[in-house]
């Protein structure tokens, strides 16, 4: 069974920024694929199999952090 603090511990979010410009915050990635669905955005199975941090297509960058 997992804590509380464990889930707490290991929580992460995708922070979108537009030439280095916060955009928001998101909880994964489907939900920035939609957030930018009328933009130049690739499509999430494309962006998913990138491993980089930040991710980065256009203008946009995707970087993972952590919860603190």
């Amino acid at each position: 069974m997992v804590t509380y603090k464990e889930q707490q511990k290991k929580k992460r979010y995708l922070v979108l920024l537009e030439n280095s410009v916060p955009l928001g915050t998101f909880g994964n990635l489907k939900k920035v694929v939609e957030f930018l669905d009328e933009k130049d955005c690739p499509s999430y199975w494309t962006l998913v199999r990138k491993k980089e941090n930040p991710i980065s297509f256009g203008n946009y960058q995707v970087y993972d952090v952590k919860h603190y």
